[in-house]
């Protein structure tokens, strides 16, 4: 572990104030920050259920799938869609999506913003990582735990940045767009921000994780924990969890700091070949996030055990599962989703769609919405498995969703990257498809006798046809044949 830098944050004054405002520093918005909340859960109880059909579409400076790095995933104050693109930041207008205000941003990797109170907290900086600047997939775009990830699909676990740049963590007044203050970092970040208690949280990739006070941006504490931390953090009231990933060789761990001081509680690091470690999401006293070997765990919040590991065919891009009181769904790479028990991490269903997933799931109360790296959004259902409802948004990938009560908000990239946002659609069709993995002995008998009787029926119809055009069969015996004379000649001669 290296030596700690110490950071030297500095105060930008909005306008001609030279004072700090006292802002609120409390989370507004139905979508406040990445996943929702601060355990980055997912959770969208109140989300409108499919089917479902396009409210509104806007465009944002996300990036083409060459110009893309990072996540830009969508957060939501109780009037403003936000998403941070690669050289500015968007705000459109939640129930229209009329274009609200822009503010520029040093050119960076994209990253989810925090809502705090009055504040919009973002990282900026970073320089070029796309696929455009370097002639190589991005650095957002691969990791150790997303062999297949390409330039096209980015993945939601980052690889340490190759450039010799650094970030700021900066915060504007939503109302001014104003910059309140700016604090530079030790190097390029890509967890976004998290937000908990008076705290605004993020980790570089050389591993350092600082805290800033929202209301003074004056720096909190600043620990080293590590080599890398990439990954989108997530907190509980008391505790920061972080994924560190190491330098070349060794095991990632999940280290939990304590919030009021970044003093590490424990730190858990999994058995096996474990190169990687997503990004983790917080229900009751589990923590739950996905390895690099193709597993998710379950540590327990109080001191860092892990409760249970389940098998999953692939490892996921790096996102954190989603978790209802019901279940906790992920999906992986190939595209497959799936549902474990919260407790015991027994196995529920899974569902194949065959998409490679890019963003998490979000959870509503009775489905679970994935995108997928063709611009699809799924719906499967929570109890049953099966695919409810989907629909392609748009011609790349659908990076991140986010929820309201009336809408569901989601970012993607291509040739129009922006927003999209969804609403129920009272004459859609909803659907019932099984997994076209999932085994079904009575269905396939059915399907079997339907697919057979017609052809039954077809050979019965054909043999009465033949049979009325060749005339009844002789079936006499052989003394009733009537003698051929040439056999008669035959036999005479010899």
């Amino acid at each position: 572990m290296r030596t700690p830098r110490l950071l030297v944050p500095f105060v930008l004054l909005a306008a001609a104030s030279s004072i700090v405002p006292a802002y609120a520093a409390t989370s507004s918005g139905p979508w406040p920050q990445f996943q929702g909340d601060a355990g980055r859960s997912g959770l969208a109880p109140e989300a409108p259920a499919p089917p479902y059909r396009v409210a509104w579409s806007a465009p944002a400076g996300i990036g083409d799938t060459t110009h893309i790095s990072g996540i830009p995933a969508p957060v939501l104050t109780g009037s403003l869609a936000i998403v941070v693109g690669r050289q500015d930041v968007s705000a459109v207008d939640l129930a229209s999506g009329d274009a609200a205000w822009t503010v520029p941003r040093a050119l960076g990797p994209s990253a989810p913003a925090a809502v705090a109170g009055d504040l919009l907290l973002f990282v900026e900086g970073g320089g070029d990582e796309s696929a455009s600047a370097s002639g190589t997939p991005s650095a957002a775009a691969s990791s150790s735990s997303s062999p297949t990830a390409t330039s096209a699909t980015p993945s939601a676990s980052a690889v340490p940045s190759s450039v010799a740049a650094t970030s700021s963590l900066v915060a504007i007044d939503l109302a001014t767009q104003e910059r309140a203050w700016a604090v530079p970092l030790s190097e390029v970040s890509h967890t976004g921000v998290l937000f908990v208690g008076q705290n605004a949280i993020v980790g570089t990739d050389d591993g350092e994780i600082t805290a800033v006070d929202v209301a003074s941006g004056k720096q909190a504490w600043n620990v080293d924990v590590g080599d890398h931390v990439l990954a989108a953090m997530a907190a509980t009231e008391d505790l920061v969890l972080a994924s560190v990933r190491p330098e070349a060789q060794g095991t990632a761990s999940l280290v939990a700091l304590h919030a009021n001081d970044g003093s590490q509680a424990w730190r858990y690091q999994p058995t096996g070949a474990v190169l990687d470690l997503g990004s983790p999401s917080v229900a009751g006293d589990l923590v739950y996030l996905v390895a690099s070997d193709g597993s998710l765990r379950a540590v327990a919040i109080g001191d860092g055990t892990q409760r249970w590991a389940a098998r999953l065919y692939t490892p996921t891009a790096g996102s954190p599962p989603a978790v209802n009181d019901a279940g906790v769904f992920v999906t992986d790479q190939s595209g497959t989703m799936y549902a474990f028990d919260p407790s015991s991490g027994a196995e529920q269903w899974r569902f194949a769609s065959n998409l490679f997933a890019v963003g998490g799931p979000i959870v509503t109360s009775d489905t679970v919405l994935q995108p997928a790296s063709d611009g699809t959004i799924l719906a499967v259902d929570t109890t049953t498995g099966h695919q409810v409802w989907h629909a392609t948004v748009a011609d790349a990938a659908v990076i991140g969703l986010a929820a309201t009560a009336e809408l569901v908000v989601a970012t993607s990239t291509g040739t129009t990257p922006g927003f999209v946002a969804l609403e129920t659609d009272p004459a859609g069709v909803s659907e019932d498809i099984t997994s076209p993995t999932s085994a079904d002995p009575s269905g396939l008998l059915l399907a079997w006798f339907a697919a057979a009787l017609p052809i039954v029926a077809a050979l019965v119809l054909l043999g009465r046809a033949l049979s009325t055009r060749m005339g009844t069969p002789d079936l006499s015996t052989a003394e009733d044949d009537v003698v051929d004379p040439w056999e008669t000649d035959v036999g005479d001669e010899s």
